[in-house]
């Protein structure tokens, strides 16, 4: 009975979300990029700079290149061809990173003798730039897939780490206490009490992560690369062909904006119990 009172209580009090709602949330959404779109649109067309093009300059090249092919690409090259590399290589070194920051930060959360033995090392390795010990990969890994990957997922998995880390350290020792009381197993007491617990701080770091590995995919495309988007930026900046450099800075900006919408999808669905707390 309290339950379906609590259920009403809160049915009343939530707004309604009908069309004018939605229609004002897209408004506002998208009135700062038409208004930068514009500004910039007329300051392009009044001040012309070879090396900053007009959005509509931009937008007819990208159309060009990504939908007939433009001066060199087709567009199964430009599109399959180019970025799904780079999206492949950004996943698959985020799931690698999260998967092994989980696992050693879960590990330095719940062992007091494995955290102090190793935190000074990863606070070591957490402050060389990532940029910095590209070198070292492609020298032992050369320039393949498999060097990207390694560079991806080892770079982000020190700030999923750390935070997984936090997260399960501050987790109440009385909710230890109790899977202890319950006989339960120390396996069921990891998977069933504290990573639930400390899932906000895993998920911020996983979200860190996200970003990193987008960044990470183009950084190492920079370097002995082939395809991807990173290697195009660089290519046809090298070249001048700053249109088609300004088209691949729109094409990384879009999928940026997607994997963003996606992971805010998930943060809403998995700790949904968490923001209605506070």
């Amino acid at each position: 009975m309290a339950v379906t009172e609590t259920t009403a209580i809160r049915a009343a009090i939530r707004p309604r979300r009908g069309v004018g709602w939605w229609l004002s949330r897209i408004a506002m959404s998208v009135a700062l990029p038409i208004v930068l779109l514009l500004a910039w649109q007329i300051a392009g067309s009044i001040m012309p700079n070879p090396f900053i093009p007009t959005p509509q300059k931009i937008g007819e090249y990208a159309g060009r290149l990504f939908f007939t092919g433009g001066a060199y690409l087709s567009p199964d090259k430009a599109w399959l061809g180019q970025a799904l590399p780079t999206i492949g290589r950004a996943l698959l070194g985020f799931v690698l990173g999260a998967a092994w920051g989980v696992f050693l930060g879960t590990c330095m959360g719940l062992s007091r003798v494995f955290r102090y033995s190793t935190s000074w090392v990863f606070e070591f390795l957490r402050a060389i730039p990532a940029t910095a010990v590209l070198p070292i990969f492609i020298l032992f890994l050369g320039g393949s897939d498999a060097m990207r990957v390694a560079f991806i997922a080892y770079s982000l998995s020190l700030y999923v780490l750390i935070n997984t880390a936090n997260g399960v350290g501050a987790v109440d020792p009385s909710l230890l206490m109790m899977g202890r009381s319950f006989r339960l197993s120390r396996a069921a007491v990891v998977f069933r009490i504290v990573l639930p617990a400390a899932l906000p701080q895993i998920y911020a770091g996983l979200r860190i992560g996200t970003i990193g590995a987008t960044i990470l995919a183009i950084v190492s495309e920079f370097f002995v690369a082939d395809n991807g988007i990173g290697f195009q930026i660089r290519a046809t900046a090298t070249s001048f062909n700053l249109p088609a450099m300004w088209s691949w800075l729109l094409v990384l900006s879009v999928f940026g904006l997607l994997l963003n919408l996606a992971v805010e999808g998930v943060e809403r669905r998995v700790l949904g119990w968490h923001r209605r707390s506070h």
